[in-house]
């Protein structure tokens, strides 16, 4: 079924005791969401100014924020992190910067629609650039309802669990505004730490998960998910595709799988698919307000009400299968010249990554008096120095059986883990920055 419009949380509809949000431990319930929006909305009008940067931390708080705001007919612009930079280079665009809730007033406010207000969200790419993308409430509310009616069935009555993010769209669309569109409560405390994570769903049982391919990856290997993960009722994914080993992995323990998202903060949701061992399980299923078009270059534009009056390009290549499917071919500014010859780095990745002592890996084209290819490596196993010091020169055979001899890696780093930020997403920022010290293996 639809959800109510976000529009209409407070039109007097909802009832006082409907459950919201788990804060520390406490149920807040809409009568205490109400009174507090209601408060900020208060403090906002006697200020003054229409555009407000909203800049709080934990995300009951940001919710109350958000909502407030939006209850005293202003704009919200929120930031990609509150950093003290950060804030003061954005501060000179906005009116007023929301970084604390006033003390909830003793009257309710009236019942009220909310405006089609504008909503700024910064979003980097691969380049790790911000950008400011603008989304009106009306976006936000469709996108949400077609959540829900895609996705409604998956959830078996527990809360909302997020270990990404809440000011970012992925995260404010599902750890917020769709939980509380369609009545259901969240967990406002993050759950990123696997441990944090392991108690939190002890605790609530049959919990929705929001989550990223980073995190899904590792967790498996982090904690025991036989103790806790089978309680799962859904785990969502967005923010890059998730690795089928991984993806038939978390099967294990949930049994409908992950369901992944593909968009981005200007599209919206683009399609979704959840893989198991079909083989064509690793096509996308459009949304159904959803229409593409193939461009010369392979890649394609999304047409939506949530992606705005005009298409929208997406940088990355589709190859359309059958039922009005797809699949992803990678990004288009992802393929690379070296000493003009074309290079596509997820073919690259692959192949590295079927070695059997790597587990994952990343390329980097990195800069400098000569281009050269640089690979940052997660093994399967430890080895020791000596070890490690002659991988390079294994690892480039083993790609020379595929590619051209001045394709191959000049650089290399094994690592951990790969350098994914809190959104799930590895820059070009990030992975270069490996290589800034350090001799070249080649």
């Amino acid at each position: 079924m639809p959800c109510s419009p976000l529009a209409a949380l407070f039109d007097g509809s909802r009832a006082a005791e409907t459950p919201v949000a788990v804060v520390a431990g406490e149920l807040r319930t809409f009568e205490a969401f109400d009174r507090a929006t209601a408060a900020v909305a208060a403090r906002v009008e006697e200020r003054g100014g229409q555009r407000w940067l909203l800049a709080l931390d934990e995300a009951w708080a940001f919710s109350v924020g958000f909502f407030g705001l939006l209850r005293a007919g202003r704009s919200v612009a929120i930031p990609p992190n509150h950093l003290p930079a950060t804030l003061d280079r954005l501060r000179p665009q906005v009116d007023g910067i929301l970084t604390e809730l006033p003390e909830p007033g003793p009257q309710p406010r009236a019942p009220e629609r909310l405006t089609d207000a504008s909503i700024t969200f910064w979003t980097s790419g691969s380049s790790g650039e911000a950008k400011a993308v603008e989304k009106r409430l009306s976006q936000l509310s469709a996108e949400v309802d077609l959540l829900e009616t895609t996705f409604s069935h998956r959830f078996a009555g527990g809360p909302v669990l997020g270990t990404v993010p809440h000011q970012h769209i992925y995260g404010c669309l599902f750890r917020i505004l769709w939980p509380l569109a369609a009545g259901r409560p969240w967990v406002a405390e993050p759950c990123g730490d696997p441990d944090r994570l392991g108690h939190v769903m002890a605790v609530h049982p049959a919990p929705a998960l929001v989550s990223s391919p980073a995190l899904l990856s590792r967790l498996p290997d982090l904690v025991d998910l036989d103790a806790f993960a089978s309680q799962a009722s859904v785990i969502f994914s967005s923010g890059g595709p998730l690795k089928r080993a991984d993806a038939l992995r978390w099967r294990s323990w949930v049994k409908e799988g992950v369901a992944e998202i593909y968009g981005s903060t200007e599209s919206g949701g683009i399609a979704w698919r959840v893989q198991d061992e079909a083989p064509e399980s690793d096509q996308w299923t459009p949304f159904p307000d959803v229409t593409l078009e193939t461009e010369s270059d392979g890649a394609f534009r999304v047409r939506s009400f949530r992606a705005g009056d005009q298409p929208l390009r997406m940088e990355d290549a589709l190859e359309a299968t059958t039922q009005g499917r797809f699949r992803l071919r990678g990004r288009l500014d992802r393929i690379v010249k070296l000493e003009e010859k074309r290079l596509s780095l997820p073919e690259m990745e692959a192949a590295l990554e079927s070695h059997p002592s790597v587990r994952q890996a990343a390329l980097v084209l990195l800069e400098g008096r000569r281009k050269a290819l640089g690979a940052v490596v997660v093994l399967n196993h430890a080895v020791d120095d000596e070890t490690r010091r002659t991988l390079g020169q294994a690892f480039r055979r083993h790609l020379a059986k595929h590619f051209e001899a001045v394709l191959l890696p000049r650089r290399w780093r094994f690592v951990e883990s790969l350098p994914f930020d809190e959104r799930g997403k590895l820059t070009v920022q990030a992975l270069a920055a490996l290589f800034a010290t350090g001799e070249s293996c080649s």
